[in-house]
């Protein structure tokens, strides 16, 4: 049979030196937690009444995006992380990362976005969309575009993984897409939402005040099984750490969650002598619509949409153990495990009724 089997793609340090030289541009590269200090957007606290109805029994908490966030059509929010994923011993602000791809038909793709919100103060939520770009050029000559598949088409990111200093985004069919958290591109200009890149002295992303760089690939090794990435989790439970991934399948059980290795020292995925990173473990999901899969001691948790009437179940158990489900919300997406608190957060994409929200977690 066939392995799972990634490689590492891309040359880092080339696509580092792009993001270095955009960023002399305007100050120099930031590091994403520098952004902290300029959230521009106002969260309001708790969720909305179709998720706290579907999660009235649990001891439910979140927060909603400001009110075109929660409404609008051209973007559509997927993944979460978060500041537990990205250190080992936390970090002292409760912060949140989410993203979204771009859902609107106006002919210009603008790739993915991400959100970084900040909980601490649980009655003043506020947050701030950053865009994912693809660094061009040289760095004699920088320029920028935005995140899209190999075929075209805004990247679904469909999870992710904050693993300080990377952001492992999911492409569903290739593998994983990272970007450097700590050369986030400051723009010049803010004030036109169809231009990316530089033209000139102008620096644009789509309106948005930051950029953040891919800098690496893992693609699918020569000669591997074919899998989907779907979404990506983590299991700081394991030491090291491993990286979840698993597979969406809309009218099927046989999605699979598959779990990788990961090299605390780098950050990177752990790669053997040929430079292939071998999946740790694989399992059928035996569930459909699998939106986010997490592992936490042994325990398996599956976020799955729309199995029945548009409403979301999470399902929690381990190997030989019948899964136990508990109500989710409609339209519910990725997982995201904090564990200073030990609750399971997801997000919700549809308009109207978009919900950041975590419930404790319970074991199988």
């Amino acid at each position: 049979g066939c392995a799972f089997a990634l490689r590492r793609t891309g040359d880092v340090a080339a696509a580092q030196a792009v993001a270095d030289a955009l960023a002399a541009r305007t100050g120099g590269p930031r590091d994403l937690l520098e952004v902290l200090g300029d959230l521009n957007r106002q969260g309001v606290p708790g969720v909305g009444a179709a998720a706290a109805d579907r999660l009235r029994n649990h001891d439910y908490g979140g927060v909603r995006w400001n009110a075109g966030d929660v409404d609008t059509d051209a973007w559509y929010p997927q993944g979460i992380t978060g500041a537990d994923d990205a250190f080992a011993d936390g970090h002292p602000r409760r912060l949140l990362l989410v993203s979204w791809y771009d859902h609107a038909d106006d002919g210009v793709e603008k790739g993915s976005r991400i959100s970084l919100l900040d909980l601490t103060d649980a009655d003043d939520p506020r947050y701030r969309h950053l865009l994912l770009v693809t660094p061009q050029g040289t760095p004699q000559a920088p320029d920028f575009g935005p995140l899209l598949y190999d075929g075209g088409g805004s990247l679904h990111a469909g999870g992710v993984v904050w693993w300080h200093p990377w952001l492992y985004v999911a492409d569903t069919t290739q593998g994983l897409r990272v970007f450097d958290l700590t050369r986030v591109i400051r723009v010049s200009h803010v004030d036109d939402g169809a231009r990316i890149g530089v033209d000139g002295a102008r620096m644009d992303a789509h309106a948005y005040r930051y950029a953040v760089p891919q800098v690496a690939r893992y693609q699918l090794a020569p000669g591997g099984c074919a899998v989907r990435f779907s979404f990506v989790g983590l299991d700081r439970s394991e030491d090291p750490p491993v990286l979840v991934t698993g597979e969406y399948h809309r009218d099927d059980v046989l999605g699979r969650v598959v779990r990788w290795p990961l090299d605390p020292a780098t950050g990177w995925l752990a790669a053997d002598a040929r430079g292939q990173v071998r999946a740790l473990d694989a399992a059928v999901a035996a569930q459909s619509r699998m939106q986010g899969a997490l592992t936490w001691q042994g325990d398996t948790y599956l976020s799955c949409s729309s199995q029945t009437s548009g409403l979301g179940r999470l399902y929690r158990t381990r190997a030989g153990l019948e899964s136990r489900v508990t109500a989710w919300p409609r339209g519910c997406e990725d997982l995201y495990l904090e564990r200073h608190t030990d609750r399971i957060w997801t997000v919700t994409e549809y308009p109207g009724d978009r919900d950041v929200v975590g419930i404790p977690r319970r074991a199988p």
